[in-house]
């Protein structure tokens, strides 16, 4: 089961609520022209149709979605707020490069947030959540076979997603969305998106399947040690796969900002 963009944001709009103590919240740009501007900017960054350190024309942007500057420019601050874009002062702004450096302190805090969200998840869960996790972890299995890894990284951003929900925390939730698209971004820079790629590493996928077979066995239990000691392992797995992809280099298609650039 793939959930679309709008499923995703049904239940993410609860996260989205103010928080009656802070008063703050990290909800959608106002208007719904600012909001397709940042749903299909989204996209395009997520899935590197729009690669990192590329530069965003404001004024193509208008063309593209038939909105004025203020939305494009609601857009890209929420954006920026994410982590997905840059925003340059009197130079526009730029998809926010991943940057080598950065990726030790990445794997760090998902190791923590992933751990506290399958942790809060085992005692928050509903049946709901339990039936999507099955569904996408089908779906995840049937597009390793078919060595589809656009779809593979897509359903497999998803189930972390639900997780994400299940854990009954917006707070944890917004920082663990986050977390997960540096994520997905990571994973298709190292892996590619080619349908035909004959490179794939079965093996890898398979135990990514067994991983999330645990974590659901684990949940429905209401199991929180064991779901939070296989969500560590889960992120250990990720942490050696990417760090193999940049030791390789990949022939110099994974597109990281080098260090020598700080």
């Amino acid at each position: 089961m793939r959930l679309s963009t709008a499923e995703r944001r049904t239940d993410q709009d609860m996260l989205d609520e103010p928080n009656v103590t802070s008063g703050k919240s990290r909800g959608r740009p106002k208007g719904t022209g600012a909001y397709r501007v940042y749903e299909g900017l989204r996209e395009d960054i997520l899935h590197l149709r729009l690669q990192p350190g590329s530069n965003i024309e404001e004024s193509f942007l208008e063309k593209r979605f038939e909105v004025s500057r203020t939305p494009v420019r609601e857009a890209l601050i929420r954006l920026a707020s994410e982590g997905l874009v840059t925003l340059l002062p009197n130079r526009g702004a730029q998809v926010t490069a991943i940057d080598i450096a950065d990726v030790p302190q990445f794997f760090e805090a998902l190791d923590v947030c992933q751990r506290l969200v399958m942790r809060l998840s085992a005692v928050r869960r509903t049946e709901e959540h339990i039936a999507q996790l099955k569904s996408l972890n089908a779906d995840f299995e049937r597009a390793a076979k078919e060595r589809d890894i656009a779809a593979m990284s897509d359903t497999n951003h998803d189930f972390h997603i639900v997780t994400a929900l299940a854990c009954g925390n917006k707070f944890v939730s917004s920082l663990y969305e986050d977390l997960q698209s540096v994520g997905l971004r990571l994973s298709r820079s190292a892996f590619g998106t080619a349908l035909n790629n004959q490179d794939i590493d079965a093996d890898y996928y398979n135990e990514v399947v067994a991983h999330h077979d645990a974590m659901i066995d684990a949940l429905s239990r209401r199991d929180p040690d064991e779901a939070e000691a296989l969500a560590h392992v889960h992120t250990e797995l990720f942490r050696r796969r990417i760090m193999r992809a940049i030791e390789a280099d990949l022939g110099g298609e994974f597109r990281l900002k080098p260090t020598a650039d700080r």
